[in-house]
């Protein structure tokens, strides 16, 4: 088989794998309640793959205001700028064009660290919101109305055309627009904010939908959030170093190459123009991008 196109049918393959990894997909898991997984899909009420993404990235451009166009051609300047720092990197076409495939994540990693800060100063409000919405639900014993006082409390007095939209905004909107399920738009409002117990409270909240005895239920988990909120800053803090010291790592790692066609020009062109340095290049490349997974998922805050 050509190399080359071994080479990309590997990084195909490591690439999926580390998706896989991240959205913690299990393709060969056996579900043990067949019937109940069957009704759920069939009701509507749990979220999609493609429907948790696409909430994820919906997110992101929310908590960070990049637009759609933005991030693509975000993404297009990175394959264009990895494509181009291959060539001098390796001097080697079929090595740039596998760079261009492992940066082209870059962009969701830079928004994923920049939606830190915003993240941080939902989260801040977010106690209040929930607290409010608790105790509006306690005496009404009504979801959406719980959720739409507050809503329409926060808006008003401010201008129509000052308001931002929450994702609390969106959840009655949606519940009174487009699908009236409750469960399910209380599953996406828990897609929309990373916020361990949050989900938790949401988690509860849809328990109170069937029993509303269980109301009472809710107050320990506002207390939990904000016995735990002080930690929010210190992880924020931790993630930029992390980050800060695994590009350090990963550029020194692959400064050694270029370095090394003026200190030993045979091991270079043994290393870029071989099958087998080659393929150790792309796997230097995959670990690379492997590590970049992992070190998000690692800095992710506890309570998120």
């Amino acid at each position: 088989m050509n190399p080359i196109y071994l080479s990309l049918i590997i990084v195909f393959v490591l690439i999926s794998i580390a998706l896989f990894l991240l959205l913690k997909l299990n393709p060969f898991a056996v579900e043990q309640n067949p019937l109940k997984k069957r009704r759920l899909y069939l009701t509507g009420t749990k979220l999609k793959i493609t429907e948790r993404i696409s909430i994820r990235f919906e997110t992101l451009f929310r908590q960070t205001r990049c637009t759609k166009r933005k991030f693509f051609m975000m993404v297009l300047v990175s394959a264009a700028g990895g494509f181009v720092v291959g060539i001098l990197m390796f001097s080697s076409a079929e090595l740039a064009a596998v760079m261009a495939l492992c940066v082209l994540p870059a962009p969701y990693f830079y928004l994923t660290v920049k939606s830190a800060a915003a993240a941080r100063e939902e989260i801040e409000g977010l106690e209040n919101t929930i607290s409010i919405i608790t105790n509006a639900y306690a005496g009404n014993d009504d979801i959406i109305k719980a959720v739409k006082t507050y809503v329409e409390e926060k808006n008003r007095y401010i201008p129509v055309q000052l308001r931002a939209p929450t994702p609390f905004d969106e959840f009655v909107s949606e519940i009174r627009l487009i699908n009236p399920n409750v469960e399910h738009g209380l599953y996406r409002l828990s897609a929309k904010i990373k916020n361990r117990y949050f989900n938790e409270w949401v988690k509860m909240l849809i328990l109170c939908h069937h029993d509303r005895r269980l109301k009472f239920a809710l107050f320990p988990i506002i207390k939990a959030m904000n016995d735990a909120k002080s930690m929010q800053i210190e992880s924020d803090g931790m993630m930029v170093r992390v980050w800060r010291d695994y590009l350090m790592t990963a550029g020194l790692m692959f400064s050694v190459i270029p370095m090394m066609r003026f200190s030993n020009a045979e091991w270079f062109v043994i290393l870029t123009k071989t099958a087998i340095g080659k393929i150790l290049i792309i796997l230097m490349l995959l670990t690379a991008i492997a590590t970049a997974f992992y070190v998000m998922k690692a800095t992710k805050p506890s309570n998120r």
